[in-house]
């Protein structure tokens, strides 16, 4: 899959976010990969409840610190806030894409296999 969008409008880390959330293309950095993936575990993890005895764990403000990505942190939080719509609108909007949402795009697996018959 091709992304095409505006990146005059966007931080770096709004372009990897937007990425991750379109899907990845093999020649992708796979460590933004990783990241994002780091980031919705440890907000995961901090957003369940522990078990009895157990302490609240803290990763997301570790991963956010001003020595690590405080930028992927702070956006991925605001993509889970109450008023992540608002903001998922305003990122696509400023990178010209169409909101993904609105249209019928068939998964990554059909897109493959239309790929792979036409090939055939």
């Amino acid at each position: 899959m091709s992304i095409n969008f505006r990146t005059d409008q966007l931080t770096s880390a709004e372009i990897s976010f937007l990425k991750w959330q379109y899907g990845f293309e093999e020649a992708d950095d796979p460590f933004y990969r990783a990241l994002w993936q780091a980031i919705m575990q440890a907000w995961i993890s901090d957003t369940t409840p522990p078990l009895p005895g157990e302490r609240p764990s803290n990763h997301l403000a570790r991963l956010g610190s001003p020595n690590a990505y405080p930028e992927e942190v702070a956006l991925y939080l605001k993509f889970k806030s109450e008023n992540s719509d608002a903001f998922w609108m305003d990122l696509i909007r400023r990178a010209g894409l169409a909101d993904r949402r609105q249209r019928n795009i068939p998964p990554t697996l059909e897109r493959r296999r239309r790929t792979t018959s036409k090939e055939a």
